[in-house]
């Protein structure tokens, strides 16, 4: 194929806005780090973190620019600067969570918790 050189230049900046969200979801959300093993949580997981690298995008695009210091004097709207400065605010406090979110089912009283608990079952065993 022959391009020219501003064809070329042209179409490398149009992928660009392909991977931003991605990158929104993977790196700046932190969609990279999760494992899943189950089928349905294999694809239900990626399919949410595009979900929230769109919204995150979007939202980072339609606010106005956050500078990172006083030296930033252009801002640009990014993800990585909505989420610095969602990181600042104090998400707890402004909108409390109940102690216990949901109630487990299953019984684990009878189960060592912890360190100490790993140490005791460590001891009944050796003596």
């Amino acid at each position: 194929m022959r391009l020219s050189g501003p064809a070329l230049r042209g179409l490398y900046r149009d992928r660009w806005p392909v991977e931003q969200i991605p990158l929104a979801a993977k790196q700046m959300l932190g969609g990279a780090r999760q494992f899943v093993f189950a089928p349905e949580s294999c694809q239900r997981l990626p399919e949410l973190n595009l979900l929230a690298g769109s919204i995150v995008t979007y939202l980072a695009a339609s606010l106005p620019a956050v500078p990172t210091g006083f030296w930033d004097r252009n801002p640009k709207p990014t993800p990585g600067r909505l989420r610095r400065l969602l990181a600042r605010t104090l998400l707890p406090e402004t909108c409390p969570l109940p102690e216990q979110l949901r109630k487990k089912d299953s019984v684990t009283n009878h189960l060592p918790k912890g360190i100490l608990g790993h140490r005791r079952t460590k001891q009944a065993v050796s003596t």
